[in-house]
C-alpha cells in the first residue's frame, strides 16, 4: 500500500514535462551544482583561515574576534534593509528594468552605509568597548557594506542563470582572505590581521561580482530582456513609481525626472521594509547569543561557542546556495497557479530533511572526535554544544526556503511577524539558559528557535498552498536516522579512536542511512535522476544515451 501511494504521489509530482519544464529543472540543478562548487571551494579556504585564527589567536583573543564580528553583523540589516532580496525578485520578474533598479538600489545602499557606520561606532563607544574592539568593529563594518553591495550583482548573475560565475566571485573573496590572513596573522598581527584580511577580501568580492555582471547592467543590455530571464510583471507600485518596460528595438524612453527616481526608490523601500524587519529579528536570534554569552560568561565561552557555530554556519551555506538559485524560479512561479509553489515547497522540504537528519544524527555521536580533530584539544569542552547545535539544521534549512517562498508571493509581512515572535522567544530562552548552561544553553536556544520558526512559517504557507505536506516527507528520514543511530551505538565501541575511527564511521553510518531510505521507499528513481542532473559528467553521459 505504501508503494502504491508513493507511485500515485510521484505521478502527481512528476507529470509529463514539456521542454520548458525540463530546461528549468536542468537550469536549477546546473546552477545549484556550479554555485555549490564555488561556495564549497570558498568555504574550504574560509575554514583553513578559521583554523589558523582559532589556533594562533588562542581562545581569549579568538573570542574577542568572534564577538566583534557577531556584533557588527547585528547591523547587517541596516546596510541592506531587505533591498537585495527585493532587487533579485524584481530583476527576475522584469529584466528590462535592471539598470533603473540597480541604480536606485545602489543610491539607497550608499545612504544606508553611512547610517550603518555611524550606528556601529556610536553603539561601540556608548557600551564602553575597548579601542581594539572598536577598531575591529570598524573594519568589519566596512567589509560588511562591500559584501552587501556584492549581493546585488550576484543576484543579477543568478537571475540570468549564471550562478556559477557568482560562485567564482566568492572564491576570489575567500582566496584573498586566506592569502592576506595567513600573511598578517602568522606575522603576529593577531585579531586585527584577521579583520584586515576580511576587509580586503570583501573589496575583491564586490569588484569581481560587478565586473562579472557588467553585461547585464550596461545601458545597451538594459533595453532588452536578458537572455535566460523570462519577462514578468512589474512590482506592485503606483504607476508613477515604476517606469514602463521597454521592448527590444523600441525607442528609448525619456529620462526619468528626479521625482520619478524618488518615487521608485520609495517603492523599493516600501517593498523591502517587511523583509528588513524580518532580517533584523533573524540577525538578532542568529547573533545575539554570542553577544549575550560575552556579557554573561566572557570571552572563553564565546570562543568555544564560536568554534562549534562555524560547523553550523558551514552547513547552512549549502541551504543558502540551493535557495539562492531557486529564488528567481520561485519569483516567476508565484505568478502562476498556487500548486507550482506547493510542489516547490514539498520537494525542497523533503530534500532538506533527507540531508539534515542524516548529518545531525552522525554529528551527535561523533561531536567530540570532530571538535578535537578540527579545532584542537583546547576546544574539546565545546563538543556537547555541537551535539545540540547541529539539530538546528533541519529547522534552519526548511525555514529559509519557506521564508523566501512567502517573499516570492509578496507575503513578506507574514515572514516578518514570524521573525519577530521567534527572535523574542530566542532572546528569552537565551536569558534563561545561558546563565546556567553557558554555550550549551545557547545551542539549545538556537535549535529550539529554528524549529519554532519552521513551524510558524509552514503553517502560514500551508494556509495558501495546501499541497505542501510534511508528514510523509519527515518520517522516512527520521526512521532512517534512528537506524543509523543504532548502528553507531553498536559499531563505535569497536572502532579505533581519533581520525581513523572517524574515517571508518562515516561509510558505516552512510550505508545504514541510505539503505534504510531505500527500503522505506524514500529514495528511488526521482532521486537518481536528480543526482544525474547535478553531476556534470553523468549529465553529459545521460544526454548522449
Amino acid at each position: 500500500g505504501h508503494r502504491l501511494a508513493r507511485r500515485r504521489e510521484r505521478r502527481i509530482e512528476h507529470p509529463p514535462r514539456g521542454p520548458d519544464d525540463v530546461s528549468t529543472a536542468r537550469a536549477v540543478a546546473r546552477g545549484t551544482t556550479q554555485l555549490l562548487g564555488g561556495l564549497l571551494a570558498a568555504k574550504a579556504m574560509d575554514f583553513a583561515l578559521y583554523l589558523v585564527l582559532a589556533r594562533q589567536l588562542g581562545v581569549e583573543e579568538f573570542g574577542r574576534y568572534t564577538f566583534a564580528l557577531s556584533f557588527t553583523l547585528l547591523f547587517n540589516i541596516v546596510a541592506d534593509v531587505g533591498l537585495s532580496t527585493v532587487f533579485t525578485r524584481e530583476a527576475s520578474r522584469a529584466p528590462e528594468r535592471i539598470r533603473a533598479l540597480l541604480g536606485d538600489t545602489l543610491v539607497l545602499k550608499l545612504a544606508l552605509g553611512a547610517i550603518t557606520i555611524a550606528a556601529t561606532a556610536a553603539v561601540s563607544i556608548a557600551t564602553g568597548a575597548p579601542a581594539r574592539t572598536i577598531l575591529l568593529v570598524g573594519l568589519f563594518t566596512l567589509a560588511m557594506l562591500m559584501n552587501s553591495s556584492a549581493l546585488l550583482f550576484e543576484g543579477l548573475l543568478k537571475s540570468a542563470g549564471r550562478a556559477g560565475i557568482a560562485g567564482l566571485s566568492v572564491v576570489a573573496q575567500s582566496a584573498t582572505a586566506l592569502a592576506v590572513g595567513l600573511a598578517l596573522v602568522l606575522s603576529g598581527a593577531g585579531a586585527l590581521g584577521g579583520a584586515c584580511a576580511y576587509a580586503a577580501a570583501s573589496l575583491v568580492h564586490v569588484a569581481a561580482a560587478a565586473l562579472a555582471s557588467r553585461a547585464l547592467w550596461r545601458a545597451d543590455r538594459a533595453r532588452a530582456t536578458v537572455r535566460g530571464m523570462a519577462p514578468a510583471p512589474e512590482m506592485h507600485t503606483s504607476p508613477a513609481s515604476a517606469p514602463a518596460p521597454v521592448s527590444a528595438g523600441a525607442p528609448s524612453p525619456a529620462p526619468r525626472t528626479a521625482r520619478d527616481a524618488m518615487h521608485s526608490r520609495l517603492a523599493l523601500l516600501r517593498e523591502s521594509a517587511p523583509v528588513a524587519l524580518s532580517g533584523v529579528f533573524i540577525a538578532l536570534y542568529f547573533r545575539v547569543d554570542s553577544v549575550m554569552l560575552h556579557a554573561m560568561k566572557g570571552d572563553h565561552a564565546v570562543g568555544l561557542y564560536g568554534g562549534i557555530y562555524r560547523f553550523f554556519e558551514g552547513f547552512v551555506l549549502l541551504a543558502a546556495a540551493y535557495r539562492s538559485v531557486l529564488f528567481p524560479v520561485m519569483a516567476r512561479a508565484a505568478d502562476g497557479p498556487p500548486e507550482s509553489l506547493a510542489i516547490l515547497c514539498r520537494k525542497s522540504l523533503r530534500l532538506h530533511l533527507l540531508f539534515t537528519i542524516g548529518v545531525a544524527t552522525f554529528f551527535t555521536f561523533e561531536a567530540r572526535t570532530i571538535v578535537t580533530l578540527v579545532l584542537g584539544q583546547a576546544y574539546a569542552a565545546a563538543a556537547p554544544g555541537l551535539a545540540v547545535l547541529i539539530w538546528a539544521l533541519p529547522g534552519a534549512y526548511m525555514a529559509d526556503t519557506l521564508l523566501h517562498l512567502l517573499t516570492a508571493q509578496r507575503r513578506q509581512a507574514t515572514g516578518m511577524r514570524v521573525a519577530v515572535v521567534v527572535a523574542l522567544f530566542n532572546v528569552g530562552l537565551n536569558a534563561v539558559l545561558i546563565p546556567r548552561f553557558s554555550f550549551v544553553g545557547a545551542s539549545v536556544a538556537t535549535a529550539a528557535s529554528e524549529a519554532l520558526c519552521f513551524v510558524l512559517l509552514f503553517s502560514a504557507f500551508h494556509m495558501a498552498a495546501r499541497g505542501a505536506s510534511l508528514a510523509r516527507a519527515a518520517w522516512p528520514p527520521l526512521a532512517a536516522g534512528a537506524l543509523m543511530a543504532g548502528t553507531l551505538v553498536i559499531t563505535l565501541p569497536h572502532l579505533p579512536s581519533g581520525p581513523a575511527g572517524l574515517a571508518l564511521a562515516v561509510p558505516v553510518a552512510a550505508a545504514a542511512y541510505v539503505t534504510a531510505l531505500v527500503l522505506l521507499g524514500a529514495v528511488g528513481r526521482a532521486e537518481a535522476d536528480l543526482v544525474l542532473e547535478l553531476v556534470p559528467g553523468l549529465r553529459l553521459k545521460r544526454r548522449s544515451t
